[in-house]
């Protein structure tokens, strides 16, 4: 049985990511609305608030040989009004937090940081260029790249490297035929960036249907991972889809009401989907794997009326927890135990 426990209250919370660095293990989270960010240290279970936070953060990154150096995308508010939107640089002194907007991004959304040459670049993505209104898809959002190979000062510059996703939404660091990759998801399907030939960036299509957001596992166990889809944006659709030559060949399908949250890894020793619905039941599920071959998929409620916006499946000292960040019960919240 599956014990819960919140660690955190943050009203309207939305993003939670947790993540080792070289002083521990820590769980970022922050407010849809609220100027009002947290880093939790698990060791401990001590939070800082952090200062000069705006609010709208949607993700929340520590950078890779910089203890203490945090990156997030802030300023991006519900529905979709962010034209302040952009790149924020946290970094903890010995006075306190420093917060400082390391670049403009209007209607920024994700970021992530792969490694390249030995060096950290910040991908960072915007859900569209400029929004008239909400319901304004007309301009594409935009993929940056800004390196943070010498030194992290602000302001940042960023080469553009495609402009051609609509509802960019979905963004994953992975394992993608043995190199890392970043991969972003939009109306025009799933797209992964590699570091190319000579400091060039390359953005290739590898599943052409809308997609929401998006995770790779093997959940069968044949030494391959899967990809796993909302489907289509803020979709109504899990999708499991195993790749069959150059295809994939969709193998399991299950509704969502406004699917959220998607994630996958191992849980007890065995491989799990968790995703939330952000309508109707505002349930965080957990999706356990029978028979792939047969499309014979397990569904189980982890928790009703949860709403939750972020999920991630980690371990820390030899345990299992699933994080959720709960908006429904402005919380966020951590799982252990077992599944029966």
């Amino acid at each position: 049985m599956l014990q819960k426990e919140a660690i955190l209250n943050i009203k309207n919370v939305y993003t939670g990511n947790a993540f080792q660095t070289n002083t521990g293990y820590y769980i970022g989270a922050g407010s849809e609305t609220e100027p009002v960010v947290y880093l939790y240290d698990l060791a401990n279970q001590k939070m800082d608030l952090l200062d000069d936070c705006p609010g709208g953060m949607m993700s929340f990154i520590p950078v890779p040989g910089h203890g203490g150096s945090y990156v997030s995308i802030m300023g991006l508010f519900p529905p979709f009004i962010g034209k302040e939107a952009g790149v924020f640089l946290h970094q903890q002194t010995q006075q306190g937090w420093k917060t400082m907007k390391a670049m403009e991004l209007p209607f920024a959304h994700r970021c992530e940081i792969i490694k390249y040459e030995g060096a950290n670049f910040l991908v960072a993505a915007s859900v569209s260029r400029y929004k008239e209104n909400p319901a304004d898809w007309t301009r594409p959002g935009e993929l940056h790249i800004i390196s943070l190979r010498d030194n992290l000062s602000p302001p940042w510059k960023s080469e553009i490297i495609d402009s051609g996703i609509t509802r960019n939404h979905g963004m994953i660091r992975t394992i993608i035929d043995g190199t890392e990759s970043i991969c972003v998801s939009g109306a025009e399907g799933v797209f992964k960036i590699v570091p190319g030939k000579e400091g060039a960036w390359e953005v290739k299509a590898i599943f052409n249907k809308e997609v929401s957001e998006m995770t790779f596992l093997d959940l069968d166990g044949d030494g391959f991972s899967e990809l796993i889809t909302i489907e289509p944006f803020h979709g109504n659709t899990l999708n499991i889809y195993k790749k069959q030559g150059a295809e994939w060949e969709l193998k399991f399908s299950d509704s969502l009401s406004f699917g959220h949250g998607l994630s996958s890894g191992f849980f007890n020793d065995a491989p799990v989907i968790v995703v939330g619905n952000r309508a109707d039941s505002l349930a965080l599920e957990i999706f356990t794997i029978n028979d792939l071959s047969q499309g014979l998929v397990n569904r189980v409620v982890i928790e009703e009326d949860a709403g939750p916006t972020q999920t991630q499946i980690f371990s820390y000292k030899s345990k299992d927890y699933i994080l959720s960040t709960n908006q429904r019960k402005n919380e966020v919240a951590l799982y252990t135990g077992t599944l029966d």
